[in-house]
């Protein structure tokens, strides 16, 4: 792997596990067009380096969301009864997401997260989540 790639890499990391710990938000808008950049770079096809992008941020969420809480629990800053149980439900419905992503041409899937990322500044403003 080129050092323009793993380099890419780890400053992403880095810079969204502070920002997901600082603020408790995930950094998958981040986190994901780089690597899509770089699997494909790599000379991975689209179709395939963006399932591979989300795959492997879904990986990262894990250590880096089970940290941030346990540095906010140190100040007894979470409250696991409620994470425990919206967690429960976001557990099966992201194993109907992956799913249905699997069976989801890739291009549809970059439109899809665009999409989504260009409708969160509108739903914030007009307060719809």
């Amino acid at each position: 792997m080129p050092v323009t790639y793993v380099l890419a890499v780890l400053g992403t990391g880095v810079g969204v596990g502070f920002v997901a710990g600082l603020l408790g938000v995930g950094g998958c808008f981040i986190m994901i067009p780089v690597q899509h950049w770089v699997y494909t770079g790599m000379g991975a096809s689209a179709d395939v380096s963006i399932k591979l992008a989300f795959g492997t941020n879904l990986a990262v969420v894990l250590p880096t969301a089970l940290s941030g809480a346990m540095g906010h629990q140190r100040k007894g800053m979470v409250w696991w009864k409620a994470a425990m149980f919206v967690g429960g439900f976001a557990l099966i419905g992201s194993v109907g997401g992956a799913t249905a992503a699997a069976h989801i041409a890739g291009a549809t899937l970059k439109v899809a997260f665009g999409a989504g990322f260009c409708a969160m500044p509108a739903c914030e403003r007009f307060r719809l989540v």
